[in-house]
């Protein structure tokens, strides 16, 4: 039977992180965990819809920035 779950370490690899940014990314509730005692441990599935959010997020901020930027050379123009 395949482990459903991956460490810390597993999951730091598997996203391209650093082991301290996991677990600070753990501690702020920000990445999809599961806590049995001591062990964090994370489903790859969860973390690839996390990944996934991630992405949507990004382009979205990347987006209004620039509208944002779009925006404010338009209106300097029309001084």
């Amino acid at each position: 039977m395949q482990r459903q779950t991956i460490t810390v370490k597993e999951a730091a690899e598997y996203i391209g992180i650093s082991k301290d940014l996991v677990y600070q990314l753990v501690r702020e509730n920000e990445l999809p965990h599961l806590k049995l005692k001591r062990r964090i441990l994370f489903r790859k599935a969860a973390l690839d819809q996390w990944m996934h959010n991630q992405e949507i997020l990004s382009f979205q901020y990347d987006n209004s920035i620039y509208s944002n930027q779009t925006s404010t050379q338009n209106n300097q123009g029309d001084c």
